[in-house]
């Protein structure tokens, strides 16, 4: 639960399954009510809301680990599929893995994780020639289910597109690379099957514009950031192993994940897993593996012991699985704020309350693509307590914000406004009647 979307996303699937329909206005702030509002993942805020109502938050968790462990599973699939090692594939992926825990929250580009590596795996078969056409229509099923559950389908338009030129760089023979060519145009066609249709193109410009600059993950690659480096090393070493391997797929997939991560830092972890296959299979050399079996006496109970200081860090985990985090959600806070009442909050906090308090209006939250980059930036120096905060709040009869924020620190001394529960990541206001 380290992600501020998943509690408004849940919201939203609510909102859809007993609407039946997609919302398109916002229902729950009052700074932007009412605006045109377009969901990119209207499926996976339906397959959470759900598993909310099925097991509450530990449901939403368990259906997102899932999804975690499918995407490694596949990475595991698709490194057998190139002749990878079992072993070094296993290990591969575990020590590549503390690169990718902080990207696994319950997010929808876990759908994304999965799909693009279903989509590897089904181009494969397409570039292999192994039931061409079958692997074509499957790819234009796994767009169109893709697209509705996250828009990033696209992307895997891009590998697809990518994965015919290189085939046909590679070989100028019609029989060998039209079927590169169909299976583009199906993942084109099933991208549409959504309802934006191709108005998913504009919708797609639109989020990055508004991210960029205010989400971190939308950032540019940053060279002084050591993990990003090793993420982005790992996908162009195996960039050049799967050139040196004459493997079309592998080398269009991470070849437009690479260029993707440099551009934004969301798609490291896309590029990691996508270079995983490639590695553990270029490390299974006869050599490599003969040096393991040498020195299994030394290397087995080292890995049994790596597996097990994993599962004592892992298991803790479980007695708090799905629950946020009290140091970020002021619960007792949020359960206090007056019904009705128009809360002016962090943009961390909107999400959480949409989820728990829907008869609250919030100001803001991390639905960045319908604020504007400008609201964002006015409601962060409010929250600072900078500018003109009595026009900013004037519409608002609550206030939850961190206790040592600039803007608390004036309504501790601002008779209009009391005191209602204090938390220490949260300090309920509440306007005076009267003020």
């Amino acid at each position: 639960m380290a992600e501020s979307d998943t509690f408004w996303q849940i919201r939203t699937g609510l909102t859809t399954i007993e609407q039946r329909g997609i919302p398109t206005v916002d229902p729950f702030s009052w700074t932007v009510h009412g605006a045109h509002w377009t969901l990119n993942s209207w499926g996976y805020d339906v397959l959470i809301a759900v598993a909310y109502r099925l097991a509450g938050l530990v449901g939403v968790a368990l259906t997102c680990a899932v999804l975690v462990m499918a995407a490694a599973g596949l990475v595991l699939l698709l490194a057998r599929e190139l002749g990878a090692s079992p072993g070094v594939a296993g290990a591969s992926l575990w020590l590549v893995a503390p690169l990718l825990v902080a990207w696994l929250s319950a997010r929808p580009q876990l759908v994304d994780y999965v799909t693009v590596l279903l989509l590897v795996a089904l181009l494969r078969r397409v570039v292999d020639d192994q039931h061409p056409g079958r692997s074509t229509v499957l790819i234009g099923v796994l767009c169109a289910a893709w697209v509705n559950l996250h828009a990033g389908a696209l992307l895997g338009v891009g590998i697809a597109g990518t994965c015919t030129v290189v085939q046909l760089c590679r070989t100028r023979s019609w029989e060998r690379w039209k079927w590169c060519l169909a299976a583009t145009a199906a993942a084109l066609a099933g991208s549409v099957v959504n309802p934006l249709g191709l108005g998913l193109f504009a919708q797609t410009a639109q989020v990055k514009s508004a991210s960029t600059g205010v989400v971190l993950e939308w950032q540019h690659l940053d060279p002084a950031d050591p993990t990003q480096l090793v993420m982005l090393a790992l996908g162009l070493s195996a960039l050049v192993l799967a050139a040196r391997r004459r493997d079309v797929v592998s080398v269009a997939g991470v070849g437009v994940l690479a260029v993707a991560a440099i551009v934004a830092i969301r798609f490291l972890p896309l590029l990691a897993l996508m270079a995983l296959p490639t590695l553990a299979a270029s490390g299974s050399h006869r050599a490599v593996l003969g040096y393991i079996h040498s020195r299994r006496a030394v290397l087995l109970p080292g890995a049994a012991v790596a597996v097990a200081a994993t599962l004592a860090l892992a298991l803790p985990a479980l007695t708090h699985i799905g629950q946020p985090l009290p140091a970020i959600y002021p619960a007792k806070a949020v359960a206090d704020i007056p019904s009705g009442c128009k809360l002016f909050n962090t943009y961390v906090l909107g999400g959480y309350v949409i989820l728990q308090r829907p008869d609250v209006l919030v100001s803001i939250d991390s639905r960045n693509d319908l604020y504007g980059a400008a609201r964002v930036g006015a409601a962060e120096r409010t929250l600072a307590g900078r500018g003109d905060v009595s026009a900013a709040l004037a519409p608002a009869g609550c206030a939850l914000v961190p206790p040592t924020s600039g803007l608390a620190k004036r309504l501790f001394r601002d008779p209009a406004w009391a005191v209602k529960t204090r938390q220490a990541s949260g300090v309920l206001f509440v306007r005076r009647a009267g003020q």
